[in-house]
């Protein structure tokens, strides 16, 4: 009986040690990189999540740099995330892995929303992007330059209800070379994704025919291409970004103080809050037939193919719903792709609304040019390429760029 007893009791220890020492493990895995707080922002939603549907939801960060290479070995390996934040590029270059969520949520209910090849939509749109022009205010004025100010109802450049043009731009902002205080009168990011607006701002779409023809070799494209090189070759820009580019955080020197703009994107609004000078977003200039644009970017919520797709699909309906998908973008906060969404931006309600003004006022028609110049695969390096190209001394001109990338987008076209 005793030699009974001790055994059942060995038996029973040996139960509750191998019960501690299992680990409960996760529903689903969401893969996720950030570029701020944003990460921190989903952890405790998918713990809100979790608390009122029971699903635990893993989620896991890889630096951007590393990600698609990460997710190409995930997916080879059979091993595949359920959810995953994307962008454009992501969902393009593995759109066949991408779930349908047509009829998930309500696509009426919003922007930038990129399709597959079937016109079905892969991602939710989260937040997005825009490229927008800071201006060091402070500088600015010291030297009397000229700059559009809203009064409340439109946009007022010299006394007349518009924005300015490149050629008034270039005209002020060289007030401020050689000036006193002044490095250089502006630093412009050196991406292709920054340029590309400029084009647009020329009154013209890329696209001749989608994915058949391009207008990259136009008068109008070589008149933007060229207004960028004279940026460069001349002292109205800092090329210094040109030689230290860092894609995973660009050297502005903006908050040195001692330059009067920055072409850059919506994110830096948050990095500029803390700055001692005055600053703010300006709408950026259009071409002489004042067509304004901007270029959208951002990040979506996609499902990727497995056997947890319905419970993934689940979650993105669960964060399509306004009020959750308002508390990720106010929790950062970022711009929406939410249509009629409602963000506190506190302190930086005046620049953002600036970048939400530039989204607004950009036509339809550029805005889906753009997203179906993404569905090329390869784009971003193309167009890097093509900045690099004129800005670089011993480069080639405007013209053999632009040619040198329509060419690429054909050859990508053809091998893809």
């Amino acid at each position: 009986m005793k030699k009974f007893l001790a055994l059942s009791l060995i038996l029973m220890l040996g139960l509750v040690i191998a019960a501690c020492g299992e680990r409960e493990q996760p529903d689903m895995q969401m893969m996720w990189f950030s570029d701020g707080i944003e990460g921190e922002v989903m952890e405790d939603m998918l713990e809100r999540y979790r608390e009122e549907t029971g699903v635990w939801i893993e989620l896991f960060e890889i630096g951007w740099d590393d990600y698609e290479t990460r997710l190409g070995t995930m997916v080879d390996g059979d091993d595949a995330p359920d959810l995953i934040r994307t962008t454009e590029g992501v969902m393009n270059n593995f759109k066949e892995h991408f779930v349908s969520l047509d009829g998930v949520y309500d696509e009426a209910g919003f922007t930038n929303i990129f399709y597959n090849d079937d016109n079905e939509p892969i991602g939710l749109p989260m937040d997005v992007t825009a490229n927008g022009l800071y201006v060091n205010l402070e500088l600015l004025d010291a030297h009397e330059v000229e700059y559009p100010v809203h009064d409340g109802e439109n946009w007022i450049f010299n006394g007349e209800e518009r924005v300015w043009t490149w050629t008034e731009f270039v005209t002020e902002m060289e007030k401020l070379v050689g000036a006193e205080g002044v490095t250089y009168p502006g630093t412009y990011d050196p991406q292709g994704h920054r340029f590309m607006p400029m084009i647009y701002q020329q009154g013209i779409k890329i696209w001749d025919e989608p994915f058949v023809s391009t207008n990259l070799t136009s008068d109008e494209a070589v008149a933007a291409l060229t207004l960028l090189q004279d940026f460069y070759h001349g002292d109205l820009v800092d090329d210094a970004p040109i030689a230290n580019w860092n894609p995973g955080g660009a050297p502005s020197n903006f908050e040195t103080g001692m330059y009067g703009f920055h072409m850059s994107g919506n994110w830096f609004a948050s990095d500029y809050a803390t700055l001692d000078f005055d600053w703010t977003v300006a709408p950026m200039p259009t071409g002489e037939t004042g067509v304004r644009a901007t270029l959208l970017g951002g990040k979506s919520m996609s499902a990727m193919q497995g056997e947890n797709v319905d419970m993934a699909l689940d979650f993105i309906t669960w964060l399509a719903e306004p009020a959750n998908h308002d508390e990720f973008n106010n929790g950062v906060p970022f711009l929406s792709g939410r249509i009629g969404a409602e963000i506190d931006f506190g302190e930086l309600e005046g620049p953002y609304q600036v970048f939400q003004d530039e989204i607004n006022a950009t036509p339809a028609e550029y805005a889906a040019d753009w997203l179906q110049m993404t569905q090329v695969v390869g784009i971003y390096p193309i167009i890097n390429d093509m900045v690099q190209d004129v800005a670089d001394p011993d480069g080639l001109t405007p013209l053999e760029a632009l040619e040198k990338a329509e060419q690429a987008i054909m050859d990508s076209l053809e091998d893809n």
